[in-house]
């Protein structure tokens, strides 16, 4: 056998409870070409017991045991071991429809494919379902205002060039936006992004998910905002990728800061303000109309509210 066309990487911590149904879905796929790398991230339940099951069965599954460092530092040592063409992120208590994997003949050159999500409640009530039309992006433009206007920008919904990735690894203690600075840092290398409607991604929502933690890393964010923007600023390689990025940086901010502002501490308002003086209104111009007018709301107003 050849190298895997996909390498799906999968940070384990603590979800025995969910695990085997995220990799049974793996081994339903049509597509067989894959590796599937097993981080275990310091797990203290059964999880590391089940990823050591699936590689003895299964040659084509992974399994790294190491340390808690979080899904940053789990995705990396991925990272660090993938060989196939596409890179797939997976959580561990997720699940991929069978023709997830399925990788349409004309979009084999594509630097990233995007699928369809479905997201379900626990209780397995599904809350909503993405309609995907097939199309591509071919620009830098093009893809930053797709991105900027997205309210969830996630990766596991996206196959990824691994040519694409190159280097760039993400960026460790990140706890909440790890994709979203992720992306902003290989968007110079995004070409030809593509939208695929062959397969769904199904995420599920957990109480015990990132999404219900946001209010404890409220001063990670504002943070990683300032450190962020400072690496964009320094993008040479397109005349409007500073522009795109920061409006990655802002509509990102916008989206998870302004709507926990009644949480701030008086610290933490300060650096929200500090944050506002930043906001350049002239690197909106990629956003739809309706976020625009909301940032510049916030610009305003911000600072005398806060």
């Amino acid at each position: 056998m050849g190298e895997p066309k996909i390498t799906i990487i999968i940070p384990v911590y603590n979800t025995e409870k969910y695990l085997r149904k995220c990799l049974d879905s793996i081994l339903t796929q049509h597509e067989q070409s894959f590796e599937v790398i097993l981080v275990d991230d310091g797990s203290t339940d059964g999880s590391g017991i089940i990823c050591d099951e699936f590689a003895q069965s299964d040659s084509r599954f992974l399994v790294v045991h190491k340390q808690n460092g979080g899904v940053s530092s789990a995705r990396n040592v991925g990272l660090e071991m993938a060989v196939g063409k596409w890179v797939s992120f997976i959580d561990s208590d997720d699940e991929i429809s069978p023709d997830f994997l399925t990788i349409p003949i004309q979009y084999e050159d594509a630097d990233i494919i995007q699928k369809a999500d479905i997201w379900v409640y626990s209780n397995g009530v599904k809350i909503k379902k993405t309609v995907i039309n097939d199309h591509y992006l071919t620009s830098h433009r093009e893809v930053g205002n797709y991105w900027i206007n997205r309210t969830n920008n996630y990766l596991a919904v996206r196959l990824i060039a691994r040519e694409c990735i190159g280097d760039t690894r993400f960026l460790i203690g990140v706890k909440i936006s790890e994709d979203f600075l992720f992306f902003t840092s290989i968007l110079h290398n995004v070409n030809r992004y593509a939208f695929s409607s062959v397969g769904h991604y199904y995420y599920y929502q957990r109480e015990n998910s990132a999404m219900y933690k946001f209010k404890d890393d409220i001063r990670e964010d504002i943070r990683i905002t300032f450190e962020h923007l400072n690496i964009v600023r320094t993008y040479e390689c397109h005349s409007n990728m500073v522009e795109i990025c920061e409006n990655l940086v802002f509509g990102y901010f916008m989206k998870t800061l302004w709507r926990r502002r009644s949480y701030l501490t008086p610290e933490e308002r300060k650096c929200f303000k500090a944050i506002l003086s930043e906001m350049r209104l002239g690197s909106l111009s990629l956003c739809k109309p309706k976020i625009k007018l909301g940032m510049m709301i916030v610009k305003i107003i911000g600072q005398y509210i806060m």
